[in-house]
């Protein structure tokens, strides 16, 4: 059974933010290579310290066990796992955040992480209609229930198809008269539904407070 996402609130974010303002000019002034055993081999030493400064920031709040999960999973062990980390994402910083890049590559591995900006702050809340992609899961789902009656009652394709197109129907209807709740945050946009907060930002939308 897959573990609880371990969320990253404000004050996580705050710390390594912090962190990395202070570590920029060696981080990224770094120079290494990757060598035949995975390790990172730095020309200068200052970058490598750096990244095991940011490196012990992280380790604050991601706990032991999740760090041992993604060493063993990548088969680098945690240490280099992090190294690795970070130097893929500073050549792509100016389009992805540290910590986005670390639960990106942390997902890869069968680690939740969740950045919850917004967490416990109030969040307005936008209803929209809902988008195209209600026809193609319509489908899916008339198709899907279409070859369940087939194989269990043996009858011919016609059926199927009947019942993908009347998947299809529904989800256009849903998607004329039914409506979406998302997240009113423009860095969030997520669907929220009936939740108490949201999934993606950690806000709780205002009109269930």
């Amino acid at each position: 059974m897959a573990s609880a996402p371990i969320i990253l609130g404000p004050q996580v974010i705050a710390s390594v933010g912090q962190a990395l303002d202070t570590l920029m000019p060696w981080l990224v002034a770094s120079r290494f290579r990757i060598l035949e055993t995975g390790n990172l081999e730095f020309e200068d030493p200052e970058p490598a310290e750096a990244i095991k400064l940011l490196r012990s920031t992280v380790e604050t709040f991601l706990p032991e066990a999740t760090r041992a999960q993604l060493g063993r999973s990548s088969g680098l062990g945690w240490n280099v796992f992090f190294g690795h980390v970070v130097t893929w994402w500073l050549p792509q910083r100016s389009k992805v955040g540290f910590l986005r890049a670390l639960v990106d590559r942390a997902a890869l591995h069968r680690v939740a992480l969740r950045i919850h900006w917004n967490e416990d702050e109030p969040v307005p809340v936008i209803e929209e209609k809902p988008g195209k992609d209600s026809l193609l899961w319509g489908a899916v789902a008339g198709l899907a229930v279409g070859l369940l009656v087939m194989k269990i009652f043996r009858t011919d394709a016609l059926l199927t198809l009947l019942l993908s197109a009347g998947g299809f129907v529904a989800g256009r209807i849903w998607q004329r008269i039914g409506t979406v709740r998302v997240c009113g945050d423009p860095l969030c946009h997520a669907h929220v539904g009936r939740a108490k907060r949201c999934p993606t930002c950690g806000g709780l939308p205002e009109d269930r407070i």
